[in-house]
C-alpha cells in the first residue's frame, strides 16, 4: 500500500492509497466525513490481493487540496470523481462507498452506469430527510464555534468514538488523531472542517427517482448499531435500487470499518470476486 499524489485536469491535487497488482481489475474505494482514505487501511490489504485498489482523499478532506470556494455539493464531487477515474485512465470500475461518499457514489452510478461495474454502499444518508442525529451532529460541524471546539484533541476523539462506533474502543487516540491532524493543519484546512459540509441535503443527494434507475449490482452492507444512519435507511435504499443485496453486520456503528474491517472486507470480496 503507498501514498500517490494525481493532479486533476483543474489542477487539484489529490492525494490516494494505492495497492494490488495494476493488472487486476479497479476497485475505488471512497471514505466520508469527517475522516479521510485512512478509514480503509485494515481492508485494503484482503481487497489488494484480488483488485487494483484506489483510495482518495475526497477533495477538501486528508491531504487533498481544499478549496475554499467550492460549493462541495452532489455536482461538485461527482465531477470530481469523472476526473479522478480519467486521470487514473478507469474506463470503468467497482466502487465501494461509505458516508459523505456514498452520497457521491450513489449519484455516480445513477448518472454515469456504464463506468461503475459492482457498487457497494455504506452507512450513508442517500435522502434529503436526514435522521435528527444526523442534523444535530452536521449543524454542530457547521457552526463557527463549534466547529473549533470539535477540533481540539480530546473533543474529537470522544465525538468519533461515542457517535461513530459500537466499541469505543475501535477508535484509538492514535486514530483519531489521524483523522484530526488533516483539519488543523493551517488556518485554511480549519475552515473547510465546516466548509465541506455546506450543502444542505437536498444539494448533496440524488433524487430518489434516479435512484430506482441504479443498473450496476449493488450490495448494501450496514452497520447494525448505527446512531445516524439507522437500518431502516438501508432497507429503504435496498427497495429502491432494483435486484440490490442488503447484508447487515452486528455489532458495527456508523464507521464499520474501524468496527469490523474483517467482516467487511469479507462482504465486499464475496460480492464482488465471489470469494468465499
Amino acid at each position: 500500500m503507498k501514498r500517490q499524489c494525481d493532479t486533476l485536469v483543474n489542477g487539484m491535487k489529490i492525494h490516494s492509497l494505492v495497492a494490488g497488482s495494476p493488472q487486476s481489475p479497479p476497485l475505488v474505494l471512497l471514505h466520508g466525513y469527517p475522516t479521510n482514505a485512512y478509514l480503509w487501511r485494515r481492508c485494503i490489504p484482503g481487497l489488494a490481493e484480488h483488485f487494483r485498489v484506489y483510495a482518495p482523499d475526497l477533495p477538501g478532506h486528508g491531504d487533498s487540496d481544499k478549496p475554499l470556494d467550492a460549493e462541495y455539493d452532489l455536482d461538485y464531487f461527482l465531477r470530481f470523481l469523472v476526473a479522478y477515474f480519467s486521470v487514473l485512465n478507469l474506463p470503468k470500475a467497482h466502487l465501494a462507498v461509505h458516508d459523505l461518499g456514498g452520497a457521491v457514489g450513489l449519484g455516480f452510478a445513477s448518472r454515469n452506469p456504464e463506468m461503475v461495474e459492482k457498487l457497494i454502499v455504506m452507512d450513508s444518508a442517500p435522502y434529503k430527510e436526514w435522521s435528527g442525529t444526523l442534523k444535530k451532529v452536521v449543524a454542530r460541524a457547521r457552526s463557527p464555534i463549534w466547529s473549533q471546539v470539535l477540533l481540539c484533541k480530546p473533543v474529537f476523539g470522544a465525538a468519533l468514538r461515542d457517535v461513530g462506533v459500537y466499541c469505543r474502543g475501535a477508535i484509538t487516540a492514535e486514530t483519531a488523531e489521524r483523522y484530526r491532524r488533516s483539519w488543523v493543519k493551517n488556518r485554511a484546512s480549519r475552515k473547510a472542517f465546516s466548509r465541506v459540509i455546506c450543502a444542505p441535503p437536498e444539494a448533496i443527494t440524488e433524487r430518489r427517482e434516479n435512484l430506482r434507475r441504479i443498473k450496476s449490482p449493488t450490495l448494501i452492507l450496514w452497520g447494525q448499531n448505527d446512531r445516524m444512519m439507522g437500518t431502516d435507511t438501508a432497507r429503504e435504499l435496498a427497495s429502491d435500487i432494483p435486484g440490490s443485496q442488503l447484508k447487515i453486520i452486528p455489532s458495527c456503528g456508523h464507521f464499520l470499518q474501524e468496527d469490523n474491517p474483517e467482516a467487511v472486507t469479507e462482504n465486499m470480496l464475496k460480492f464482488l470476486a465471489d470469494v468465499e
